[in-house]
């Protein structure tokens, strides 16, 4: 009697291969990723602050500008805060809770600070494995599935005898 193997003989042993090179994959690549994540918002977070130091910079040339030109109102406010005088002919309404302040802190509040929101990198469940300490056992789980997808391999057929 013959008997006649099917033409398409569904092969476990790809799965569990697909599966173990996948891990190995996730393990290799999901932490230079989040390497790369962190960079980026490290340099985002560098623009913010070179954007924050040039607007200080032209907050500082206009307050040098505005000083060099003699502009009456600065000239007044510098000599009543850090000279304590006041024209005689004025006389003050209120007294200012910025008196102390410096004319750099004059030209620190006029520069409004940067918003700086950095997204933080994905949290999965495939991220938290290989970015924690079990980092390893994703990586043995993967060579032992790929181990498993060789040994559950296709089945050899064997050629047929005829009488």
């Amino acid at each position: 009697m013959r008997v006649s193997l099917p033409l398409f003989n569904p092969d476990p042993g790809w799965l569990f291969l697909t599966a173990g090179i996948v891990l190995i994959v996730c393990a290799a690549v999901i932490p230079e990723a989040q390497k790369v994540h962190q960079m980026r918002s490290q340099l985002q977070t560098i623009r913010f602050a070179e954007q924050h130091n040039f607007a200080r910079m032209q907050a500082c040339s206009r307050f040098l500008d505005d000083l060099k030109a003699g502009d009456q109102g600065l000239v007044r406010r510098l000599a009543a805060s850090q000279l304590n005088l006041m024209p005689r002919d004025e006389t003050a309404l209120l007294i200012a809770t910025s008196i102390d302040a410096t004319p750099s802190d004059w030209i620190e509040a006029s520069v409004a600070a940067p918003l700086d929101e950095s997204s933080p990198y994905p949290d999965t469940l495939l991220s938290r494995w290989t970015l924690g300490s079990q980092r390893l056992w994703v990586i043995a789980s993967g060579a032992f599935c790929v181990f498993l997808g060789l040994i559950f391999g296709p089945a050899v057929r064997t050629p047929e005898k005829q009488a």
